[in-house]
């Protein structure tokens, strides 16, 4: 009768073990990734997903996923809802959680608008009752650059130096350059920068001696994309071959031909100058009356603009006319306000535009790094969103050694000459933001057809220090006058720059906050 319950008791634990390790808070898991990197285009969306092995459910744990550092967090799930709170701000609104499989342990996380920036490793991380688990996700981002462009240039030995550029690509592309017949060749140099948004400007040169060449041609590859841009370009002949008698009399016979053109050329142009002359005199009337119409109609667009102390990043110092701003190395102590830059040094003006059409101008000088435009004024001022038109800003700059409108992909402006004074001119019914070197009255730049939404206000940005500040120039500053024609064919579009008028929007008086420079006598020049 002793052996009952002697047998019983390996029965008994057996029973016991089976039942905790069917628990399901105790069981083990893995967390695993994808075994390729994801590969996404610049302002795609990517998706970085993660399960779990087994596949169990995971929407009673901690969800993670970061960079680097478990406090760089990308997106942050627990308790049932998502953590915005606890996500980066480069990362806030533009990472969301994809849960529709979590209860068989598939999650993942989606990065709107892929940057050069979001390129790297991620890290997911599943935690529950003490027990966790992670795995790696590799995003690869990758862009397209511009078509490329060669520049040649015929060297005083005969060399011939030929440079290829394109702009946009990320990561840095492979250059190759090639001869008609396929086989390629290195180059002689390389130039490789980044720009802000990490989008890299690549130059590569290259010699030719050969003079029997007869096309070259310059291939950008993307390897990520297996994709590439290329521009050929033809050879010419050597400039300076071996006289024969034959090419001397061609020579002779073209010289003659040349004298022959340039005479019968100048003759054209003193008749040609002669007729403009005429009309000049016949039309001056006419256009004496154009121009007392064109004064007038600036009254109806001029507006007085000023700086708006509440929006202006601590590293900006107003001045006490709220006309001119400068950018100091030294940082202000100011009340922390959500209408105020805090990452970009930017201001905005007091002014907000709802409809019609607004000028105003901006004296730039000569000092480097600025931009300047209109923008929404719901723009985020908190992180480093880019300044496009996407976001709510149509502007042009100064940075560097070029000109620049800021669309998404950065569009370079080529300039006869540097603009002094920038005119920007509001066509708010249009959609149209144009910009005008006030100097000679020529176009710059215009966004075309947007759809504005809400108010509209003044946008002014310095990129570097220094003693001259950017001003705004006054309605009736001096009596010179650029005309500018925004449509030939409708005179009612034609605005004067630098116009003379008394409708002006002030804005208010708000008690400053930040630090005021004196107003100097001189300080429209700077």
């Amino acid at each position: 009768m002793a052996v009952f319950p002697n047998s019983c008791l390996p029965a008994c634990l057996l029973v016991l073990t089976f039942f905790q390790l069917s628990r399901p808070d105790s069981a083990p898991f893995d967390v695993i990734g994808p075994a390729e990197p994801v590969l996404a285009a610049l302002g795609d969306d990517a998706e970085l997903p993660c399960r779990l092995s087994p596949s169990v459910s995971a929407e009673r744990m901690e969800l993670r996923w970061f960079r680097g550092k478990v406090a760089a967090a990308v997106l942050v799930r627990r308790d049932g809802r998502e953590r915005e709170a606890e996500q980066t701000a480069e990362y806030r609104g533009r990472a969301t959680l994809l849960d529709g499989d979590i209860a068989a342990g598939r999650v993942a996380v989606r990065i709107h608008r892929v940057r050069a920036s979001d390129d790297g490793e991620y890290r997911c991380l599943f935690r529950q009752d003490g027990r966790y688990g992670e795995a790696s996700v590799h995003l690869k981002v990758a862009a397209l650059g511009s078509d490329p462009q060669i520049h040649m240039e015929v060297q005083e030995s005969g060399e011939i130096r030929l440079e290829c550029t394109s702009v946009g690509w990320y990561p840095e592309p492979q250059v190759q350059w090639r001869t008609s017949e396929g086989e390629w060749f290195p180059s002689t140099s390389e130039s490789r920068n980044p720009d802000e948004e990490g989008l890299f400007t690549v130059a590569a040169s290259v010699i030719i001696r050969d003079t029997s060449m007869k096309n070259i041609s310059c291939h950008f590859q993307n390897l990520l994309l297996g994709q590439e841009k290329e521009v050929e370009i033809s050879i010419p002949a050597p400039f300076f071959p071996r006289l024969t008698p034959w090419m001397v009399a061609v020579a002779v016979i073209l010289m003659v031909l040349g004298l022959l053109t340039i005479a019968s050329v100048f003759g054209t142009w003193r008749l040609y100058r002669e007729r403009a002359r005429q009309r000049k005199d016949e039309f001056s009337s006419k256009e004496k009356l154009l121009e007392e119409l064109k004064q007038k109609k600036a009254t109806l667009h001029a507006v007085d603009v000023t700086l708006d102390p509440d929006t202006a990043h601590p590293h900006l110092f107003l001045y006490e006319d709220s006309k001119s701003v400068r950018l100091e190395d030294s940082r202000q102590k100011l009340p922390e306000k959500p209408e105020r830059f805090d990452s970009w040094p930017c201001v905005l003006g007091r002014e907000t535009f709802t409809s019609g059409r607004h000028f105003w101008e901006v004296e730039v000088g000569d000092r480097a790094d600025w931009a300047v435009g209109v923008c929404r004024e719901s723009v985020v001022k908190k992180g480093f969103d880019p300044m496009t038109p996407q976001n709510g800003f149509w502007a042009v700059e100064l940075y560097g050694n070029g000109y620049w409108a800021l669309t998404p992909q950065r569009t370079p402006l080529p300039l006869a000459g540097p603009p002094r004074r920038v005119g920007i001119f509001l066509d708010y019914e249009s959609g149209d933001v144009s910009f005008y070197n006030m100097a000679n009255g020529a176009h710059i730049y215009t966004f075309s057809n947007a759809s504005f939404s809400g108010p509209l206000r003044p946008f002014f940005c310095l990129w570097s220090c220094g003693k001259k500040p950017l001003t705004i120039c006054p309605p009736t500053d001096g009596p010179e006058r650029v005309t500018v024609v925004v449509d030939a064919k409708d005179f009612a579009k034609e605005i004067p720059l630098s116009p003379v008028g008394e409708d002006s929007a002030s804005g208010d008086t708000d008690t400053l906050h930040s630090k005021l420079i004196p107003t100097q006598p001189s300080q429209g020049a700077p």
